[in-house]
């Protein structure tokens, strides 16, 4: 639907009486934007005592930590039925003031965003901006804002930014979208390369794209080093991590950068472009990626733009926030996280058997102390988990494969329990699972898996 015809039909149902301003249209920003903390005082003082239970959590509450794109991380929906007008003004604000004047172009205008503003969005609070520290998240499709300021544990932007837009999805040169001109920079990048360096930095595969917990200094980073780049290419690097950094507020880049040079400088970063993201045999590769141990800048244009950014002070002490769960003895990556996911799944549901889709598996647990943040991080999906009933002749050839290796022969008269997500049991129930004869949903897969691992610890995991 095109604007003119919107507000036509805006217009006729205002006139009938059935919306108003106050139902559809998000609010404007105000002329005159207040400082980000000023705000989201004013917003906290709204609340009611029941909006500040769903709006709300401590400082060192887990959900801080969360991060994914396109899955609302949670508090409370940004709506007329939940929210008031002039509440949603503030949000509006806090938008806004919580990005540069070069952001407000962006963010505001991003496919999802443009036409319902803030309605499209949760907003979260951690701790009170009264008594700082504090973090306001507004978390909607493709988005992952935090207000703030750095964290308390040094991380930049307070943890994960997530940001992107559908314009030019799947087209050659992404035409039309908010953030080209980051590809664009990222091709002259490229392009700038000596041959060798060329096929240093193309990989293969685009890794998932939630994966970017810090690794620390004992990382292992794919692709080319800046630091043996020509001059001109370490310029356009430079030049591309400004761009990216270019959407948010000054003192919080200034961090970002105080950061980067702790850490020895934009040098240390690794640069990657992928195979799998060229578009019509173009050469264009449209993921791209700069990491080191404390940074991460993970752009994706294809199939459409989503992009992360994670900076911090120190990598070898990331976020990590919530109960504290154990120490991991080693780094959990790929099927080792499926295994674990499994156990807890299955314990918490007393089933036959457990499927997690390698698939989802959305990045890495890392060695050293967790806490329950980390494993937000880890199944960031917020998936349900699902127990199912499938009658043994109907099972998948996959686990069939899983009683095998237990050395159990399948009963095909037998009815079989699987703990499963809700993806799973829904969308790839036939493939992965079977027939299946029942459903159930018990919770979310990450709160069992963090009661598996304070009940049986790290021993076992991996």
């Amino acid at each position: 639907m095109n604007r003119r015809r919107a507000l036509k039909v805006l217009g006729t149902l205002t006139g009938m009486g059935l919306v108003g301003r106050y139902a559809l249209l998000p609010p404007p920003r105000s002329r005159n934007l207040e400082a980000p903390r000023e705000l989201a005082i004013r917003f906290f003082e709204s609340l009611n005592a029941k909006d500040r239970e769903r709006v709300c959590v401590d400082y060192d509450d887990p959900l801080r930590q969360y991060h994914n794109r396109g899955v609302w991380g949670a508090g409370l929906s940004v709506n007329p039925v939940n929210l008031g007008w002039e509440q949603r003004g503030i949000l509006t604000d806090l938008l806004h003031a919580g990005l540069s004047e070069a952001g407000r172009d962006r963010i505001p205008n991003e496919f999802f965003t443009r036409w319902p503003g803030v309605h499209s969005m949760y907003v979260l609070l951690c701790g009170n901006p009264k008594t700082p520290p504090y973090q306001l998240i507004l978390t909607g499709p493709h988005l992952n804002l935090r207000i703030g300021g750095r964290s308390r544990e040094g991380a930049a932007f307070g943890g994960p930014l997530v940001y992107g837009d559908q314009r030019g999805d799947s087209i050659q040169g992404l035409p039309g979208n908010l953030y080209r001109f980051q590809f664009q920079t990222a091709r002259r990048l490229f392009q700038s390369l000596r041959p060798e360096q060329q096929r240093l930095a193309l990989q293969k595969t685009s890794p998932i794209q939630t994966d970017i917990q810090l690794q620390g200094s004992q990382g292992s980073f794919a692709g080319v080093e800046i630091a043996t780049l020509l001059p001109e290419s370490r310029a356009i690097a430079r030049e591309l991590i400004e761009g990216i950094l270019s959407t948010y507020p000054a003192e919080d880049v200034a961090y970002a950068w105080q950061c980067l040079e702790h850490n020895g400088g934009i040098e240390k970063l690794f640069l990657s472009f992928y195979e799998d993201s060229e578009v019509d045999r173009s050469r264009q590769f449209q993921n791209f990626r700069l990491e080191g141990s404390s940074a991460v800048f993970y752009f994706r244009g294809y199939p459409h733009v989503h992009a992360f950014v994670n900076v911090a002070r120190a990598g070898d002490a990331p976020l990590s926030v919530g109960e504290l769960l154990g120490e991991n003895p080693a780094l959990l990556e790929g099927a080792n996280v499926k295994r674990l996911f499994e156990a807890a799944m299955r314990e918490h549901a007393g089933s036959d058997l457990a499927y997690y889709d390698l698939g989802s598996v959305a990045g890495r647990l890392r060695k050293g102390l967790i806490r329950a943040g980390d494993v937000y991080s880890l199944e960031s999906w917020q998936d349900s988990l699902t127990h199912v009933e499938i009658k043994g002749s109907n099972l998948s050839a996959i686990l069939v494969e899983e009683l095998r290796s237990r050395g159990v022969d399948r009963d095909p008269r037998r009815i079989y329990t699987v703990a499963t997500t809700g993806y799973v049991a829904g969308e790839l129930a036939a493939q992965r699972l079977g027939r299946v004869e029942s459903r159930q949903k018990s919770g979310l897969v990450r709160d069992a898996v963090i009661a598996y691992l304070r009940k049986r610890g790290f021993s076992n995991v991996g």
